[in-house]
């Protein structure tokens, strides 16, 4: 099959998805290149329909941790307030309502600094991986819960892609033998009354940036900067997708990952774009390699866990007033805010 004849199937496939039943589609959006096409090649297809067809509703969410690498969340916001414009007055200005735009953060007790620095969690690490669930995973199932109370259940539209890694070809293998009866396209979620519709699981990387930079962004986005912004961090494994569940691996070394993970040894994306002229991320830099240092430091540890066990507990107190000020002055010296007034004052109180 050709690449067009390719596109042209996916195209298709999306419509009648999209037509088979009343069901809300929640679409997974995280600015890097599959959410990028997933959601492209969705509303060029829905605009293909008739305006008295586009009666489903379309919910494009995004999620922030909150110490999103700070250029790619400005980017995604940027996108997002195009999508929202678009979507609302040209795609469903019939009906505005049925295109909603959301971007989900963590609660405030379950936020970055209010665990590392309030509660002195250690660094996140592969053993101890405390903040997918928290920044991630709650946040944006949180989302889909609410869209399936209202509406009975959802579909979730993700960019899952069999050529990623084998790993994720065996996974999509095994979710397909469970797919519901009434669409072989749709895979159950652990959410109850939540499906997964995955519509390039079978597109290449190659393809996928042939399709990013053949098709003009349907939002009036410019899909030659992601591209910039992919060769800057010089990581070609992907994005940070959206999170759904804690089999999605760790996106520390990915373009579109958190700036202070320590999941990973080092975070070659936000030195590449440092080499590559962010050199005002430098500070963040320094400070992600200081929580990846002292978390095995038996100085600023205590020497009880927290389930008073005789193992490394939390960091002491003076060791998260240090990393508080740390963290300050890292910020001050990036020109950015890197911690809330509503964060601070929940330290505070820890």
């Amino acid at each position: 099959m050709s690449f067009a004849d390719k596109i042209k199937s996916i195209q298709t496939t999306i419509q009648e998805q999209y037509l088979a039943d009343d069901t809300p589609w929640v679409i997974g959006y995280s600015g890097g290149k599959d959410s990028t096409a997933v959601l492209q090649l969705v509303l060029y297809a829905l605009a293909k329909l008739p305006v008295e067809q586009r009666r489903k509703e379309i919910h494009v969410l995004s999620n922030d941790t909150l110490v999103e690498n700070p250029a790619v969340a400005d980017y995604v916001d940027q996108q997002l307030r195009l999508i929202e414009r678009v979507g609302k007055t040209k795609l469903f200005a019939h009906e505005p309502r049925l295109f909603q735009v959301f971007k989900s953060i963590p609660k405030l007790e379950d936020r970055f600094w209010i665990n590392l620095i309030g509660k002195g969690y250690p660094s996140p690490n592969r053993l101890f991986r405390w903040c997918t669930e928290r920044l991630k995973i709650n946040p944006t199932n949180d989302y889909i819960k609410a869209t399936v109370s209202q509406h009975g259940r959802a579909i979730i539209v993700l960019g899952p892609r069999r050529a990623e890694s084998s790993n994720r070809a065996k996974s999509m293998d095994r979710y397909d033998l469970s797919a519901i009866h009434e669409s072989q396209r749709l895979r159950k979620h652990s959410l109850a009354n939540a499906w997964v519709f995955g519509p390039i699981a079978d597109l290449s990387t190659q393809e996928v940036w042939q399709y990013l930079l053949q098709v003009p962004n349907f939002w009036g986005g410019d899909n030659k900067r992601l591209v910039t912004m992919y060769r800057n961090g010089a990581d070609q494994q992907g994005e940070c997708p959206l999170v759904i569940d804690t089999s999605t691996a760790s996106c520390g070394n990915s373009r579109f990952g958190c700036w202070t993970c320590t999941v990973v040894d080092k975070d070659k994306s936000m030195t590449n774009l440092i080499e590559n002229g962010e050199d005002w991320m430098l500070p963040l830099l320094q400070f992600r390699n200081v929580l990846a240092e002292i978390r095995q430091d038996p100085t600023r540890r205590m020497t009880v866990s927290r389930d008073n066990r005789d193992r490394m507990g939390p960091f002491t107190f003076a060791a998260r007033a240090e990393l508080l000020r740390q963290l300050l002055e890292a910020g001050k010296r990036a020109g950015i805010t890197v911690i809330s007034r509503n964060e601070l004052e929940a330290i505070q109180i820890q």
